[in-house]
């Protein structure tokens, strides 16, 4: 439902964008289940400059990345909180077909960006890695075998300032090409710190990326790319909530309770060092394509989250994470001829070795439920968690498509995943070399595991087309992702998580109607996961069990083009998700029945566009685009609807305007924006830290909230030939 790459930003198009979620290039409305996709031009016009910025564009998902250590991403309620070596997320992103192995490979940004798509539910037979609830598919422009240039700067409230370029040439003609990209953004953040000086949130940052195109025959094309990003700064809106009765502890201090405000004595840096590179050969052969992609990639960094922001010199709850990363990838396939019975076969293979260290610094407050257990603040109770991961997995996979007629069409296909785990374990204590009986810790840990899980997940399509771009399809399809090594609270470090297995029955429709107007797409699903893979806090202590989590809902996305220049969008998307079965073994709870975290019952999106030519032959065009999400449960106990007063904060309602100017010429943009005009308060996750604070029970709460950013305004000029 997106605008192609090649068009302006100011003129919406009826044209699809292509996408290769089939492994081969066919429009959004050929593709037999739920996505979404977007244009560069698209994307860089609306501000999108990162994958958490995408859940102002689809409504049902979330993406939160200011935890710096940690990524959440949910689709269709399928979420993973894990900061362990070996466990996978049950959302894949990858770039260029790529895969990122680490839940903090999110925290990479956009530019010069070809189109991004979002795959909803399993996609366990043709994507790269096997995975149970989505996929994040970001594809950058390759070069071209011509000179061109593009430049962009945007400067914003806040000390906000981007800056993004591009460079392609042509180094030998028709044969060999080169392009070189970057992008570099600065701001001073947003949130208040009145116990310290600047602000929450600051951020640096620059990544630069070089492809090499080189076609030695008409048949056969070969790309060799290589990035590198760096990322530092200073946490993102993380703050404290309080539920029930709005007791302060005296030992807070300095405690203002108001929005958009972190009360921390101490900073909470992050880095972030991202590269890699991959070679892509594509080769005719047969009448298909033969296809090759060889990746690596490398991920280290370092991030200090003081997770309970008071007014104590001392912070509450101190975590570091330090993650070393070595990931390679290869992938081969052949995608067929389009012909009356098409196919795509291939082989997949991973190699990473994942590397985390955790260090725990816990100092609750005295009379606290935990501060009775273990050395209360100011002092420090320290655990050191180090795992060493090694992940082997082979693939095979293929898909058939037959045409039965003209209109009829059956798909069939499936992968076969072998997955090998290995882990060594190490877990310590600075402070207190003896146990710790709080935690369950025994004192110094030592241990190592490993296991094989192996699956096959089938994919079963049929598609029909009673009349020309009406397109009926429903599928049957499964997902898979690999168990992996958990400590459960410092012990029994080498016990297995099982493998997640979902299972997603899906129908639906998607149109173009009224001559090419009006764009319409509905899908109905029915999704269970068997064995989800759950991480918990309760009782102060990290823990992880199995699950089972059942998902039925409905996504509809529409464009509606009266006339060439309005274009007018709605998406709606409806989640109605529970936890079928869920015990919490640590505090022996049971949640089944309880509502899936991170899945807003009812969400929308809509917006409108319209191209004003003016006389002189520029092109002013307004924009703006409104988002709404309901309420969410952020844990499993789903205990926060308690407390409305921050239960309705994560209801959100983000309204954001452009206003964009084109020369005569079509060389140059401004564009004047403004995200969230309406000021918005958003609290986007919530994690239950009473424990530490006070004895629960006592008529208050104490949360660890992460927040939307306040209103952001700015300008962009681009430039262009």
């Amino acid at each position: 439902m997106a605008q192609q790459a090649t068009t302006p930003a100011n003129a919406p198009a009826s044209e699809d964008i292509i996408v290769t979620a089939q492994r081969r290039e066919t429009t959004v409305r050929e593709v037999p289940f739920s996505m979404a996709a977007f244009g560069g031009e698209q994307l860089r016009t609306q501000q999108v400059f990162s994958p958490a910025a995408l859940v102002q564009q689809i409504p049902g998902i979330t993406i939160n990345t200011a935890d710096k250590s940690l990524s959440i991403v949910a689709i269709r309620g399928n979420v993973s909180t894990f900061r362990t070596a070996t466990l996978d997320t049950p959302v894949a992103y990858f770039m260029d077909d790529v895969y990122y192995v680490f839940n903090n490979d999110l925290n990479a940004n956009f530019y010069d960006i070809q189109r991004v798509e979002v795959l909803r539910g399993p996609q366990g037979t043709l994507f790269g890695r096997n995975v149970v609830g989505g996929a994040i598919s970001v594809v950058a422009n390759n070069p071209v075998m011509k000179d061109d240039y593009f430049g962009e700067v945007t400067g914003g409230n806040g000390g906000y300032l981007r800056t993004e370029g591009m460079l392609n040439t042509t180094l030998v003609d028709d044969k060999l090409a080169a392009r070189v990209s970057f992008s570099t953004e600065h701001s001073d953040g947003l949130i208040n710190t009145p116990n310290q000086s600047g602000h929450y949130g600051q951020t640096d940052g620059y990544a630069m990326r070089g492809k090499l195109l080189f076609k030695p025959s008409d048949r056969l094309k070969i790309i060799l790319a290589g990035d590198y990003s760096y990322t530092s700064g200073n946490g993102g809106a993380i703050q404290l909530g309080i539920g029930g009765n709005q007791t302060i502890p005296a030992t807070f201090g300095n405690f203002t309770d108001a929005r958009w405000t972190n009360n921390d004595y101490a900073r909470s840096p992050y880095s972030q060092r991202l590269r890699g590179g991959y070679l892509r050969g594509d080769l005719d052969l047969l009448g298909g394509t033969l296809t090759a992609i060889t990746g690596y990639r490398m991920n280290d960094s370092h991030a200090i989250n003081d997770d309970v922001p008071t007014g104590t010199v001392t912070p509450v709850f101190d975590r570091r994470q330090d993650v070393r990363n070595r990931s390679f990838t290869q992938e081969l396939r052949f995608a067929s001829a389009p012909n009356r019975l098409s196919y795509v076969v291939g082989a997949y293979f991973l190699s990473a070795d994942v590397s985390t260290t955790n260090t725990f610094n816990y100092s609750p407050l005295p009379g606290s439920a935990t501060g009775g257990a273990i050395r209360p603040n100011p002092g420090i109770t320290n655990i050191v968690r180090v795992q060493n991961g090694d992940v082997r997995s082979i693939a095979v996979f293929g898909e058939a498509t037959f045409k039965v007629t003209e209109k009829l069409a059956v798909v069939a296909g499936g992968r076969f995943t072998s997955d090998r785990k290995n882990i060594t374990y190490h877990a310590y204590s600075n402070s207190d070399p003896g146990a710790i009986a709080a935690f369950g810790f025994p004192g110094e840990v030592n241990a190592a595991g490993g296991k094989t899980w192996d699956a096959f997940t089938p994919r079963f399509t049929v598609k029909y087309e009673p009349v020309r771009k009406v397109n009926l399809y429903a599928t049957f399809a499964r997902g898979f992702k690999s168990g992996g090594f958990v400590d459960n609270a410092y012990r029994n470090p080498t016990i297995p998580l099982e493998p997640e297995k979902a299972r997603n029955i899906e129908i639906g429709a998607k149109t173009r109607l009224i001559d090419n107007k009006l764009d319409f797409n509905v899908s109905i699903f029915d999704q269970r996961t068997n064995n989800l893979q759950n991480f918990s806090g309760a009782g102060g202590i990290a823990h992880t069990y199995n699950g089972t989590l059942q998902m039925r809902g409905l996504e509809m996305e529409s464009v509606f083009r009266p006339t060439p220049a309005l274009r007018l969008s709605a998406n709606y998307t409806h989640l109605a998700g529970r936890y079928t079965s869920l015990r919490d073994p640590l505090v022996n709870v049971d949640y089944s029945g309880n509502p899936a975290k991170f899945a807003p019952r009812d969400s929308f999106t809509v917006g409108a566009s319209y191209a004003l030519a003016l006389p002189s032959g520029a092109t002013l065009t307004p924009q703006a685009d409104f988002s709404y999400s309901a309420r969410i449960s952020t844990d499993d106990a789903n205990t926060l609807r308690l407390y409305p007063n921050l239960y309705d904060k994560t209801e959100g309602k983000t309204l954001n305007a452009r206003l964009t100017f084109e020369a005569p010429s079509k060389r140059w943009q401004i564009n004047a924006w403004v995200k969230n005009l309406t000021n918005n308060f958003q609290i986007v996750n919530a994690d239950d830290i009473t424990s530490f604070l006070a004895v629960p029970g006592r008529g208050a709460t104490y949360w660890k909230i992460f927040t939307n950013q306040p209103r952001t305004f700015g300008l962009t000029v681009s430039l262009h030939p």
